[in-house]
């Protein structure tokens, strides 16, 4: 499952007369009793510390923003029963996960105490576009383009700027 803003053409192309429509899918790396779900490969394990919680994925209780030697990983995702162990992930898609064994406490999270997040008004943490590309946010400085914030990147050097227009169905 993803965190973002999902598009898929071949399911509105399956059903007569369908038209296209935003979707909206929740990564999940963990299993609600804790271990990875099927699915999710360790492609990797190492040691760090969680600082923040996730600029990639804002809106997630469950997400933080960490370092392991010289690299930020983010998001990196604590499942609710243990959270020494969290999965890294690049980008929700994929099935690779670096699982992280952070020393040291999780940065306080006001949005574990806070309401339900709202997903469907949220930034997501990634966007799969209406011509199938798959971007992710960035978490860093960007320039602005025609005055706006630059909010994803997609592969090949394609930016999405701005913010989400929720007026329509796609």
């Amino acid at each position: 499952m993803t965190l973002g803003v999902n598009s898929s053409p071949a399911l509105a192309q399956g059903v007569a007369g369908a038209t296209q429509a935003t979707g909206l899918h929740i990564y999940t790396p963990f299993q609600p009793g804790g271990g990875l779900v099927i699915g999710v490969a360790v492609t990797g394990r190492t040691r760090g510390s969680c600082f923040a919680t996730s600029a990639a994925a804002p809106n997630r209780p469950d997400a933080y923003r960490c370092t392991a030697s010289n690299a930020i990983l983010d998001p990196c995702f604590a499942p609710l029963n243990d959270q020494t162990s969290l999965a890294c992930s690049r980008d929700p898609w994929s099935a690779n996960a670096i699982l992280l064994t952070r020393s040291g406490p999780l940065p306080f999270n006001a949005r574990l105490s806070a309401a339900d997040p709202d997903y469907a008004q949220a930034m997501p943490w990634a966007l799969e576009l209406a011509n199938g590309q798959r971007c992710t946010r960035m978490t860093g400085a960007t320039a602005p383009v025609a005055g706006l914030r630059i909010n994803y990147g997609c592969p090949g050097g394609g930016v999405v700027a701005g913010g989400i227009d929720r007026t329509l169905p796609l």
